[in-house]
């Protein structure tokens, strides 16, 4: 069913504000500043209203000439002594990792529109599923290479269509495959083709195939664009969702972009094994414990190999007993324009688009200087593609939301968002307060047009929802497992890897890991605030996923210690044979009051002859849901002090029951902690309906 929406989501007019200005790389006199921004003419501007993300200078261009002048990235913009004395509060600053391209070997900005066009277009090539130019992980656009592993990381479309093989229950390759491997492994299927070639079909007489892949994989092209017969796995694996399907509006169905809290890789690589997929021994390594979770920022092994010589013997000390970072929810892509720096911890600045190709890097290009000529062709390869995708990435907008919104509800709950102070007296808010006004808006960002053209929030206008603010872990008391392995040595390992720029380090745009208490200064170690730009459709919530819905966000005692989101439907004839990943039907899944997916919780009981997400006396207290065991606070001690255990401590997946239990989240467990974003706590229930509503409209 066709929706109509309550709310015109008008984007600001922001290129009319944008100006060529130069800015100090290490920092930013407010007389810079001095005439940037129009007077405050202290009159009410609209309310509702968003850009949805995306970039600036993309937008910027649309309808310009190729030789059109780019305007000011206003990321750029986010400079020490921006905010100070602000609503709004940014401690994280944007780093230019291409002051010298030659040094770091990769292009610098685009100039012009046309330039911003050509690297688009061949960032889009990238993540595009079936395109010519389309990449895979660890392989590159070429997996036969020697520096993607002759394949390593793909496998054969007999293999893919022999997938069946390994669920049980099925005697024969279903009729509806296509539907089942996105269902079990937690993808989308999308409208746009994305083919391959089902038995006995030859991809190259076929147009690469009848079937349909799901949006985790693609078949990848050969050097002359014919189709290769071979998939593989794609960043949209973790970073693509979906919520409804078109039919309910025209942005809705897969969602590029959004982060994806569908997926089960684990089990592909479980199902994969049997089958002769090498990578697949990686699920002995275990990639995550929960689905829809993933520890692809596990940065603390990818810092194991410096780009030059060897890790002095403290720093390596200090990698091995780092920890694990468990598992973690994937952030949109669609904010990353209005983010000077990356990750939930805000580890890297925006500027340093190697980091986000880590998993397309061909294979030996992750192991340093260890592969000699066949590493270096890896990492060539990242320094000339990093840039074009990170294009792409920052172009995407968010969905607007799909339903009516209560326009006058939704206009209060903007002006709550920006100027409710929660620690103001009569509120009495034990935590600690932030930096800014006290309210959602100083650290997640301003966005309405009144608040965004206010220079009491923000220097200038350009800066509308741009978060930028490391929370101090004293206020934010998230679960600090994913902080806290990333600690000093991993830090410091890091200026050392390919990914942390060295050629910059020690200059004034030093792009290595921003966390080192030599960048970082007297700034507390924390958790970034992000934008909140389509945060209807990224449920569940805070960095682990922890948290199913908005409401419970924002109230903390309604939060769930354990609990499962909802699943798809089998088909009748395929019940208890299907495993089925979780329901992306608006209508019978999705909660509007709530704001988030259904889920139901979970007893603290015996559901299996061996189930490691819920164990009585081990994983969790049936005579009390909000302690955790002894049991699990040793094992936590121990995946916190010793790097991977937590990867290896965990056992296969076997049954069907396991797979479904799977789907299980447990807050006592390791980095799964509900815990934080505590202050919340003195909002009235009126207020929260309001804020959700005006969330809506972002």
């Amino acid at each position: 069913m066709k929706r109509n929406h309550g709310v015109a989501l008008r984007p600001f007019e922001w290129a009319k504000y944008l100006r060529r200005i130069t800015v100090a790389t290490t920092g930013m006199s407010m007389a810079l500043l001095t005439g940037l921004a129009p007077a405050y003419s202290g009159e009410e501007g609209p309310l509702l209203g968003s850009s949805r993300g995306g970039s600036a200078q993309w937008d910027f261009c649309d309808g310009k000439p190729d030789d059109a002048v780019l305007p000011t990235d206003p990321r750029t913009l986010v400079q020490p002594n921006i905010s100070d004395g602000r609503a709004v509060h940014f401690n994280a600053y944007w780093k230019d990792c291409h002051v010298d391209p030659q040094a770091v070997g990769e292009e610098g900005p685009a100039q012009t529109c046309g330039e911003l066009r050509d690297r688009f277009q061949r960032g889009e090539a990238l993540l595009t599923n079936g395109h010519p130019g389309v990449g895979a992980l660890f392989s590159g656009t070429d997996p036969m290479t020697p520096e993607a592993g002759f394949g390593v990381a793909t496998f054969s479309a007999q293999q893919y269509n022999n997938l069946w093989r390994s669920w049980n229950g099925f005697f024969f390759r279903p009729d509806n495959f296509d539907y089942l491997v996105a269902e079990r492994y937690g993808s989308g299927l999308s409208e746009a083709r994305n083919p391959y070639p089902r038995p006995w079909e030859d991809p190259n007489r076929t147009n690469g195939g009848t079937g349909q892949l799901p949006e985790m994989f693609t078949q990848l092209r050969n050097e002359d664009g014919s189709w290769s017969g071979r998939i593989g796995i794609t960043c949209h694996a973790c970073h693509s969702g979906v919520a409804g399907s078109p039919e309910d509006g025209e942005d809705l169905g897969v969602l590029q972009g959004s982060g994806s809290s569908l997926a089960d890789l684990d089990l592909l690589l479980r199902d994969m094994l049997p089958l002769g997929y090498p990578a697949s021994l990686a699920t002995f390594a275990n990639l995550n414990r929960t689905r829809g979770t993933n520890n692809a920022s596990d940065i603390n092994l990818a810092f194991l190999f410096p780009d030059e010589g060897f890790l002095p013997p403290d720093v390596v000390l200090g990698l091995l007993n780092s920890g694990s970072t468990a598992g973690m929810d994937t952030p949109a892509w669609w904010n990353m324009g209005h983010r000077p720096v990356k990750f939930v911890d805000g580890v890297f600045p925006m500027d340093a688009p190697r980091v986000d190709m880590v998993f397309y890097t061909p294979f030996f290009g992750l192991f340093g200087s260890i592969g000699g000529p066949v590493s270096e062709a890896g990492q060539d390869w990242m320094r000339e593609n990093g840039p074009a995708l990170n294009t792409w990435v920052e172009s995407l907008k968010s969905p607007a939301y799909p339903y009516d919104v209560d326009t006058e509800l939704a206009e209060q709950g903007a002006e709550l968002f920006h100027t409710l102070d929660m620690w103001a007296p009569e509120r009495d808010n034990p935590v600690p307060k932030p930096e800014g006004n006290g309210s959602c808006a100083s650290c997640h960002g301003a966005y309405a047009n009144q608040y965004a053209n206010d220079p009491g929030f923000l220097a200038t206008p350009e800066l509308e929802g741009i978060a930028s603010y490391i929370v101090p872990m004293d206020i934010i008391e998230t679960d600090p497992v994913r902080l806290e392995t990333n600690n000093e040595a991993v830090q410091v390992a890091g200026a050392r890897n390919f990914f942390g720029y060295p050629p910059t380090q020690g200059t004034a745009n030093d792009c290595g890991p921003q966390n080192q208490e030599r960048l970082r200064g007297d700034r507390e170690p924390g958790y970034l605030a992000p934008p909140l730009f389509g945060v209807w459709a990224t449920a569940p919530y805070l960095h682990n996923g922890s948290v199913p819905d908005m409401w419970s966000l924002l109230k903390p005692s309604e939060r769930p210690s354990i609990w499962r989101r909802v699943s798809e439907p089998a088909r009748p004839d395929q019940r208890g044979r299907a495993v089925m990943g979780f329901d992306t039907d608006l209508d019978r899944a999705y909660d509007r009051t709530r704001m988030g997916w259904d889920y139901e919780p979970i007893a603290c009981e015996h559901r299996t002859w061996w189930n490691p997400s819920v164990t009585p006396y081990l994983s969790c207290d049936p005579n009390d849901e909000d302690a955790t065991p002894v049991a699990q606070e040793l094992l936590s001690g121990l995946y916190s002090n010793l790097i991977a255990v937590w990867n290896v401590m965990f056992p296969p997946t076997l049954t069907r029951a396991q797979m479904e239990d799977r789907k299980i989240y447990n807050t006592h467990m390791f980095g799964q902690g509900n815990g934080g974003h505590e202050f919340n706590a003195v909002l009235t229930d009126t207020e929260r309906r309001a804020i959700i509503e005006y969330l809506k409209t972002l």
